[in-house]
């Protein structure tokens, strides 16, 4: 393999078997596969329920894209790259099969739980297992990382931890207000306070974790020598803080502080971009569109923070409509699709010109397009011409899939030149 991440096989080291094994990344390449099948089916049912008559409104196709595409392929992604990188044993299988169930079949109940109006204790249930996926997901890593060879992936564990307590505690918040444990007059505020923590916490601090070493990987070259453990350490706390002031602020109803916290969320975000390599031109003739996703879901991921900031100091929700779906569709949209991008020929294999023809394949300059401005027409207060843009960009990766699938290379495609 012609990857960062699967040449990262330490040969001739061996800590506790199997940690080191060359085997080990097959292992993990067949279990990120399948759930990131799963997670593929959710984010492709959200814009069909988004479409489709349904009593929930925009609840139903975001908590069918967060809770199962994007969890789902949180799953997949972190504990691949946790083996890759760190050079760790996989998870058991039986640990990996028992966590994708409970996460796809919570997201599922409480998609169609709340749809169909089914009593409080059936959601509260449905609830419970994305927590215990999450908890499951944790364990996972842990098995991962603490017996691995490479200690350098380490910093990206403590990330992924502070991520999946976020997630935990916006959970419980969510289950609270399904089953109506929370008073009516402090509804809005426990709301605000659920989406910042899962938003920001649990999806945010993932992504702030992983991109270090993923930019590195999309473009194939070292990781920037500004990123070691430490200064991540320190961005993780700002992020921190800022995720804690906010949920904070907004459970004791004072939005302008947590508008200020969420402030000191996008200092974070900012100086995360300080540590990111640097790709010279061979770098993007490679990667191409897969590197200006990742860039422009940055982006837009900190200026939906700031959105949200503003609307808190104004007095206003923590996420207006303009800003979530910013958030969604422009930042946490572009970002799983270049990673799918990437992923996708890495976890089909086959070779080096059966690698290098999937990522042909999968670079796709209508996706960036048509993300970019789909994000930009529901900022603008577009929603149909949102939708036809996103429809567009979610059947364009439909039929690239199916192409890489089937072993094809898309006609057309871009980004098939030779590695650097």
């Amino acid at each position: 393999m012609c990857t960062m991440a699967l040449n990262d096989r330490v040969e001739g080291r061996r800590a506790p078997p199997p940690s080191g094994d060359p085997g080990r990344v097959a292992v993990a390449q067949r279990q990120a596969r399948a759930t990131l099948m799963v997670a593929a089916a959710f984010v492709a049912a959200a814009p069909l329920a988004a479409v489709l008559p349904h009593r929930t409104g925009r609840w139903l196709p975001l908590h069918l894209f967060l809770v199962g595409g994007l969890l789902s392929a949180v799953s997949a992604t972190t504990q691949f790259f946790a083996v890759t990188w760190a050079a760790g044993p996989p998870a058991p299988e039986w640990l990996v099969r028992a966590e994708r169930l409970l996460l796809a079949g919570g997201a599922v109940g409480l998609a169609a739980g709340r749809e169909a109006g089914v009593p409080a204790g059936l959601l509260a249930v449905s609830g419970v297992a994305v927590a215990l996926a999450l908890a499951l997901l944790a364990a996972a890593l842990e098995r991962i990382v603490r017996p691995a060879v490479q200690r350098r992936f380490d910093v990206t564990l403590r990330w992924y931890r502070s991520a999946l307590a976020a997630g935990g505690a916006g959970g419980a918040l969510g289950v609270a207000l399904a089953t109506g444990a929370v008073p009516s007059r402090r509804a809005a505020s426990v709301l605000d306070a659920h989406l910042v923590l899962n938003l920001l916490g649990l999806v945010g601090l993932v992504v702030a974790g992983t991109l270090p070493f993923f930019v590195a990987t999309q473009a194939k070259m070292r990781m920037s020598p500004r990123a070691r453990g430490p200064l991540q350490d320190r961005l993780r706390a700002a992020l921190l803080v800022g995720l804690g002031g906010a949920t904070a602020g907004l459970l004791a109803g004072r939005p302008a502080a947590a508008g200020a916290a969420l402030l000191v969320y996008a200092g974070g975000q900012v100086g995360l971009v300080a540590v990111l390599p640097r790709p010279a031109r061979r770098q993007w003739r490679w990667a191409g569109p897969r590197l200006l996703q990742l860039a422009a879901g940055l982006l837009w991921w900190i200026g939906a923070v700031l959105a949200m900031a503003a609307s808190l100091l104004r007095g206003g929700p923590a996420a207006p409509t303009a800003a979530l779906l910013a958030l969604v569709v422009g930042g946490y949209g572009q970002v799983l699709a270049a990673s799918l991008a990437y992923l996708g020929p890495v976890l089909r294999g086959g070779g080096h010109e059966r690698l290098a023809a999937g990522f042909a394949t999968t670079a796709t300059w209508w996706g960036l397009v048509a993300g970019n401005l789909a994000a930009a027409a529901f900022v603008a207060g577009r929603p149909v011409l949102a939708a036809g843009l996103l429809g567009g960009w979610v059947a364009d990766g439909a039929w690239r899939a199916a192409q890489l699938l089937l072993g094809r290379p898309a006609v057309g495609a871009a980004g098939g030149r030779r590695e650097p």
